[in-house]
């Protein structure tokens, strides 16, 4: 399935990996202070953005994996 992408769609995208570089550049200072627990918790809230952005390669690769697997049932 191929989508059109629309302006909005690019600007969240670019919104989700500023955001992850936003919450990597705040674990980063988290951890140097000493607090690795919230500097996890923020690289795990960076990891979800970035797969934030990626969502329509996912997808694609989903669908792909779903008619890969429907070709090859029979």
């Amino acid at each position: 399935m191929k989508r059109k992408k629309t302006f909005g769609q690019i600007i969240i995208t670019v919104m989700f990996i500023w955001s992850a570089l936003l919450c990597h550049f705040e674990a980063s200072s988290l951890k140097e202070e000493g607090d690795l627990s919230k500097a996890i918790l923020y690289w795990f809230f960076g990891f979800t953005a970035i797969m934030g952005s990626l969502r329509f390669k996912i997808a694609e690769l989903i669908y792909s994996l779903i008619e890969f697997k429907k070709k090859y049932k029979k």
